[in-house]
């Protein structure tokens, strides 16, 4: 038995769902591998909202075994199946629960995930970005919190309000693009219409197919677009007129780095794009037309402008 296959970790990711395609592969090659699934196949067929770890996990040993009033044959178990068995029941317990109760949701350094929400519609995550709803009560109260970057794309007839720190959109079956900030709030609309207000229900604007709108440092800003989708879902951040401040947050959420930015001038504006795939490309595509040199220390990189 290979050490690492029996990590309560490992398992409870495996149950999720969460391993990588090289972990998954991996392990299904693994010579264990049918007895992990023969016992998962029969902890998911378990009632989450009658679960009882103990009693499942005897019927599972009952089932291993293979023991039965009128059985004459007995299988033999190595000792592991049985502590195995116990980390699969309640890894499957919990994510059942989590999967029918949790309504947050967060992305890290470079990563994007997709959320589809009660009523089918998506909601794209950038990297650096959270997103919170009631699911049970989606119904009578379609209120989504968020910060970061994401794209959502509503369903038609469908309508809800997101909800940030610098201010509410309210969507009616609609695609849009949210970037929220320090002091920095942008809304973009790809398709259909949405009403952008600020958090003391102040209209900023209502936005319809190509237009956008921005706050920074509680300055209005409008402007058109042309694009169907944003880049960023295909592996590119673009940005238009974009303070330097916000570009470099964007940034240390995709490639996990921090910059040292104490001599630059972070208001200066950036019209432009970064690659997803290749840092060293990225840096140089922002800071070489602002004329800004670049050094790089581990995860930090030092910033400083040129005269």
């Amino acid at each position: 038995m290979e050490e690492k296959y029996i990590d309560d970790a490992f398992l409870a990711r495996w149950v999720a769902g969460e391993l990588t395609p090289e972990e998954l592969d991996a392990f299904q090659n693994s010579k264990d591998y049918l007895e992990f699934k023969r016992i998962n196949d029969g902890a998911q067929i378990l009632e989450a909202p009658k679960f009882d770890q103990q009693a499942s996990f005897i019927r599972l040993q009952d089932e291993l075994s293979g023991e039965t009033q009128d059985a004459k044959i007995v299988k033999i178990i190595p000792r592991w199946i049985y502590s195995v068995a116990a980390t699969v029941v309640v890894a499957a317990g919990i994510f059942f629960f989590l999967n029918n109760s949790s309504s947050s949701f967060e992305t890290g350094f470079g990563e994007q995930k997709t959320v589809t929400l009660p009523d089918n519609s998506k909601v794209y995550l950038n990297a650096k970005s959270t997103l919170a709803f009631n699911k049970r009560d989606w119904e009578s109260n379609r209120i989504l919190k968020f910060s970061g970057e994401a794209f959502f794309d509503v369903e038609k007839g469908t309508s809800f309000k997101v909800v940030t720190n610098q201010g509410v959109i309210e969507v009616l079956g609609t695609e849009f693009n949210v970037i929220t900030g320090e002091k920095f709030f942008e809304v973009r609309c790809h398709e259909g219409k949405v009403r952008v207000s600020n958090n003391s229900d102040e209209n900023l604007a209502t936005l319809t197919q190509g237009k956008a709108v921005r706050m920074h440092d509680n300055k209005e800003e409008n402007w058109n677009f042309n694009q169907e989708k944003p880049t960023w879902i295909k592996g590119e951040s673009s940005f238009t007129k974009t303070p330097l401040k916000q570009v470099i947050k964007t940034l240390e959420g995709r490639y996990d780095v921090v910059f040292d930015t104490k001599t630059i001038d972070l208001n200066r504006r950036f019209t432009g794009s970064f690659t997803h795939k290749d840092f060293n490309l990225a840096l140089k595509t922002v800071f070489t037309p602002l004329n800004i040199s670049y050094s790089k220390k581990g995860k930090m990189i030092y910033l400083k402008g040129k005269n």
